[in-house]
């Protein structure tokens, strides 16, 4: 019985000490959470929402009927060209949508049958070619250029029956051509002649709708862009006869409303890099024009002057911008994993089984981001190094703390 009772003491003081080392372990090793230090571009600016001002003019038509536009919204036009045709009813106008798409697949057959050495096809580079064309019409799509879509999806077209013929799956149109052209026929009995056509007198970018501002938001006088009178702009009921209108000016203007204080900031004359939303302009390239102050004197309005320009910018009134002060790289750590040791700040890293305390100089932190942004290094073993395994949680840490 003695032996057994020694027995269990043993057993019982056993568990208490595996307990107390476990709890330990939990407590002072195993507890640790790492991050790797990655690279981050951060950017400092003055967050706006800009306005655009820029020379354009409405089109209109008093004439009855339906009207089929002949070129696509954000398409270019020449002074004097057809923007539109005015048909008799809707079923003339959707024949002379149909004529068109026959006369571009007859031009795409055209164009394969003149593509006659086919010895010399590679099929590597047709492949190659039908993914670029196919990703060229999708981001056309995703980025509202709808009318580059329908030249990317001829250019798809043409070249995946291109491998058709190389391929020996097709090879004689004959049939295809016959049957277009007769369909063109008929069509073109029932489409008749426009009653008269709309043209634009002026070149430049047609937009297939207006908010009613063109007339307001004009460039003649950008004194008069205030905070004030931003606000009280509201978009106008645009008239039944207006059918789009027409961006004749590759000059533009993007008025943003500040603070006094980001007004300061900046000067006329001065070039900045302007951050949009805009999916084929993400940077615009821009001068300071002029700083309007509001009455108070507390806001501004700064007026960027641009000239560049495409299809989604001539349809753009408004967008959420970013005024670029400084733009930087660096290194992105968690905020957590900053600490103080000896006076000097950095972070705990891990070399090989050990904690390891490595400096941070710090470019950009502050309340609200759970992130900090620190010198980019990628030598200085003593300093944080891009790619370390930074430790973000873990207790009672020092220099050489056995961690693994």
């Amino acid at each position: 019985m003695g032996n057994s009772h020694k027995l269990i003491k043993l057993a019982v003081a056993a568990v208490i000490v595996f307990f107390f080392a476990y709890q330990y372990y939990v407590g002072f090793y195993a507890a640790i959470a790492t991050e790797s230090a990655v690279y981050f571009e951060y950017t400092e600016g003055v967050e706006a929402v800009g306005t655009v001002i820029r020379s354009e003019k409405t089109i209109s038509t008093s004439k009855d009927g339906t009207v089929h536009f002949m070129v696509a919204n954000g398409e270019k036009v020449a002074k004097n060209g057809v923007i539109a045709n005015i048909y008799e009813n809707d079923s003339a106008s959707a024949a002379a949508a149909r004529i068109k798409e026959i006369e571009q697949q007859l031009a795409v057959i055209q164009d394969i049958e003149g593509y006659n050495n086919l010895t010399a096809v590679d099929m590597g580079t047709i492949n190659a070619r039908i993914s670029s064309y196919l990703d060229a019409l999708v981001y056309s799509t995703y980025d509202g250029r709808f009318s580059n879509a329908g030249e990317r999806a001829s250019e798809l077209l043409t070249i995946m029956t291109r491998k058709q013929v190389a391929t020996g799956e097709q090879s004689d149109f004959s049939a295809l051509k016959d049957s277009l052209n007769a369909e063109k026929a008929t069509l073109s009995g029932q489409m008749g002649s426009p009653k008269g056509s709309i043209t634009a007198d002026t070149a430049g970018y047609f937009v297939s709708n207006s908010d009613g501002l063109e007339d307001l938001l004009t460039t003649d006088d950008l004194t008069k862009y205030t905070p004030e009178f931003l606000t009280s702009v509201k978009t106008e009921t645009v008239p039944g006869e207006v059918v789009g209108k027409i961006v004749y000016d590759y000059e533009w203007f993007l008025a943003t409303p500040v603070s006094l204080n980001d007004s300061m900031y900046y000067k006329t004359g001065e070039k900045v890099v302007i951050k949009t939303q805009i999916n084929s302009v993400p940077r615009l390239t821009a001068t300071v024009e002029c700083i309007n102050l509001s009455k108070n004197g507390d806001d501004a309005v700064i007026i960027f002057r641009c000239n560049e320009m495409n299809s989604e910018l001539a349809a753009l009134r408004t967008n959420s911008v970013t005024i670029i002060k400084n733009e930087h790289t660096g290194i992105r750590i968690d905020r957590d994993a900053l600490r103080v040791v000896d006076g000097k700040t950095g972070v705990y890293v891990v070399s090989g089984l050990e904690a390891k305390f490595v400096l941070a100089d710090i470019l950009f932190s502050k309340d609200g981001l759970d992130y900090a942004v620190c010198e980019l290094n990628t030598t200085d073993s003593s300093k944080l190094r891009l790619y370390d395994e930074v430790i973000v949680k873990g207790k009672n840490l020092y220099d050489g703390k056995i961690i693994y």
